[in-house]
């Protein structure tokens, strides 16, 4: 048979009340301890007894601080003067992007641009081919090209992008140019149809046929590689019964060729006139 067991008697576990709490709060805070960890209270000791202590120690901290500013100071003037420093050279550096006909070496300066309406000029290709040969007409060919017909002595090469091979038969360093290269191709072309149409044969260029070919051949490159895209409108200027566009009336963006003109007439590399 089994017997019960007696129940607990809660009464013998006493707990604190809310007067006892208030007591000990009470004491504790006239001992000056209720707010202080053991270290806390050791280091408050000391520092009564020796005021000084914590002064070095407010001092100490001082001193880092003011290194620690010193140094991000000091961080933040290089960070400053690094950025300045790649805005200085992006400023020198050349584009990425190049305009149409431009120079990737380096040499050219900036040409500015303008709006051009072509218009026919017959002095430099008159209907009666033997009238080319003329000293007018070659004289007016002459007049858009500069002395030395675009070669062009470079110094400091190295301080250029993507130089070429230096010509051969002349001064160190010598090189041509596109826009006249091209005109003189042009003139030669001009010059054989001329030749042929005015039966004057014992005028065709020296060179042969290989340079037409040659010529045809830059020439077609070049005008791809432009690529003007002017819009252009009906003829002016045809005989009657043709229709198409003679190019007269349309408005182009162009470099400002006097400019052109003059930045390869300063570096020339003779003065010789020829196209």
């Amino acid at each position: 048979m089994m017997q019960s067991l007696p129940s607990p008697r809660y009464h013998e576990f006493q707990t604190s009340t809310d007067s006892d709490d208030k007591k000990t709060l009470s004491e504790d805070e006239e001992k000056g301890e209720i707010f202080f960890d053991d270290d806390e209270r050791a280091w408050s000791d000391i520092t009564a007894r020796d005021p000084g202590i914590a002064q070095r120690k407010v001092s100490r901290k001082s001193r880092i601080w003011t290194t620690l500013t010193s140094i991000r100071s000091l961080l933040d003037t290089l960070l400053l003067l690094i950025i300045l420093g790649l805005l200085l050279d992006r400023g020198r550096q050349k584009p990425a992007w190049l305009g149409i006909g431009a120079d990737i070496t380096g040499f050219a300066p900036t040409i500015s641009q303008q709006i051009t309406t072509f218009a026919p000029d017959p002095m430099f290709v008159p209907e009666n081919g033997s009238e080319f040969f003329s000293d007018s007409v070659q004289g007016r060919w002459l007049s858009i090209v500069p002395r030395g017909l675009g070669y062009v002595r470079i110094n400091n090469t190295e301080s250029y992008n993507n130089l070429p091979t230096p010509l051969e038969q002349y001064p160190d360093s010598t090189f041509t140019t596109s826009v006249t290269h091209q005109l003189h191709c042009l003139h030669s072309i001009i010059e054989v149809v001329a030749a042929y149409t005015s039966k004057q044969l014992g005028r065709l260029p020296a060179e042969g046929p290989w340079h037409l070919s040659h010529c045809f051949e830059y020439l077609r490159q070049s005008i791809m590689c432009s690529s003007d895209l002017a819009i252009e409108g009906q003829h002016t200027t045809f005989p009657p019964g043709f229709t198409g566009s003679d190019g007269w009336d349309a408005k182009h963006v162009c470099r400002d060729y006097n400019q052109v003109l003059a930045h390869l007439e300063r570096n020339r590399v003779n003065d010789e006139r020829w196209i």
